[in-house]
This record gives C-alpha cells, structure tokens and sequence, in this order.
C-alpha cells in the first residue's frame, strides 16, 4: 500500500456550500441585527470529514489471491489506527471485505452476523475460512448488475398485467380479465374527462402539487402522465390468443 494512502482516502475538493455567504465567508443575514452581533456572528467552521474510498476499493481488489494477514498487515503499517480519522477508515473494511466467513449447505455465509442469524455474504471480497486468501464473492452482483435485475423483474411483473400494444392503446387485466384501453392526451385545463379504466373525471390540474400527484398516479396506470382512458373493451379469447396473453 502506498504510504500516502490515509491523504487520498480522507482529502478531496470540499462540496460547494449551499448557504449563500458573502465574500469573506460570512452568512447573509437581516442588516437590522448588524449592530447588535459581535464581529464573527455568521460565521461557522467549513471543515468536514470527506472520504473518497474508491483507493481503498481498487486496493483491495489487487490484493485478491494474496494471504488476507499480510494484506491487513501493510493496511495497519500504513493507517495509524490511533489517529481518529484513519481509525474511521478502518472502520470501513467491513463494507469490502467480509473476514469471518464458512461454506454451509453450498452457501457462503458470514458468521460476524449471529444478531441477525447467519446471513449470507454481501461484501465484493471474503477471506477463504480454509485458505485464509482473499477471495472474490461469486454471489456479489454490481449495483448497476442489481439495478437491472430489479428492473427486469419488475418488467416482467407489469407484463402480467400491462402491455403497450400501440401508442393510443393498451392492454389491462383487471379482476382476472384483459380489457383493449384506448388512451388520449388530456386537454388543458379546465376540460374534465371521463377516465373509462379508473372510472372517475380527470383534467389536467393547475397546482403544481395536484399535477405531480396526478402524473404519478397516471403513470402506475398508464405507464406515462398526461393521458387518460377513452374507452376500454374486453378481449375475446381469439384475440387473447392472438396476443400471447394466454402464457
């Protein structure tokens, strides 16, 4: 590990204040009250804790296939665990690499986590139990390899229910039932419309927050805002199997 590694991982550029302040740093306030605050009312201390623990990561992931003891034994040469703030960053090791773990019934399982049962192992690294190296989890999915997992299922779950035929038409199953939905643009304010799936009036509200509110709840239905359901008829089952809806 480089001997520089505690300075990368806690110093960045500071976040842009989100206060406005003058040019020598101090708050805007009410000029009323000038004369009757001391000279460094306003100001306060802009130093934070910023931690930027990709290094250690991309640290971490070299050292896989290397015994785990020598790998924490050049972390602590380096990190001096009695300083607070490189302490803090050894408090993080945790979120990459899981020390204490065993295989069980094909599983590969944390044994740190006894408060809440034996759970498997969610940090990218592991220290094999036999080997003691440091190892890849085989489990470990990206976020952006979750993210898209969580997608497609939720894709296939609306497909249960939901398909977009054509963009003035749907298909909706309700009560078990799949209904053809004709959908149109609202019109602007204050035209009302009669929602034939939702069976209500709607318009396209004014307010901000009714708009938002509305737009979200169109787009559970509809799968997008600003429309509404002209008609609706149910399917017969020709056109359910034409559809594939029958799988």
């Amino acid at each position: 590990m480089r001997p520089d590694m505690p300075k990368i991982l806690v110093e960045r550029p500071r976040p842009p204040s989100r206060i406005p302040r003058g040019r020598d740093g101090r708050k805007f306030r009410d000029r009323s009250d000038a004369a009757f605050l001391p000279m460094k009312a306003g100001y306060r201390d802009l130093k934070s804790l910023n931690e930027n623990l990709r290094p250690l990561a991309r640290y971490l992931e070299r050292q896989v296939g290397r015994p785990w003891d020598k790998v924490y034994g050049e972390i602590r040469a380096v990190i001096d665990g009695r300083n607070p703030v490189q302490r803090h960053i050894l408090e993080h090791l945790d979120q990459y690499v899981a020390v204490h773990t065993r295989v069980l019934d094909g599983h590969l399982i944390d044994l740190t986590r006894r408060s809440f049962d034996l759970g498997r192992v969610w940090q990218p690294l592991y220290v094999d139990a036999r080997t003691g190296f440091l190892r890849r989890n085989p489990d470990e999915l990206s976020w952006r390899q979750s993210y898209r997992e969580r997608q497609r299922e939720q894709d296939r779950e609306r497909a249960q229910v939901w398909r977009e035929v054509a963009a003035d038409r749907q298909l909706h199953r309700i009560n078990g039932c799949w209904f053809e939905v004709d959908i149109a643009s609202l019109p602007p304010p204050p035209e009302v419309r009669w929602d034939a799936l939702r069976r209500q009036t709607v318009n396209a509200r004014t307010s901000i927050a009714h708009r938002r509110q509305d737009d979200q709840t169109t787009v559970d239905v509809y799968g997008r805002s600003g429309v509404y359901a002209v008609a609706k008829r149910q399917l017969g089952a020709r056109e359910i199997l034409a559809y594939g809806l029958n799988e």
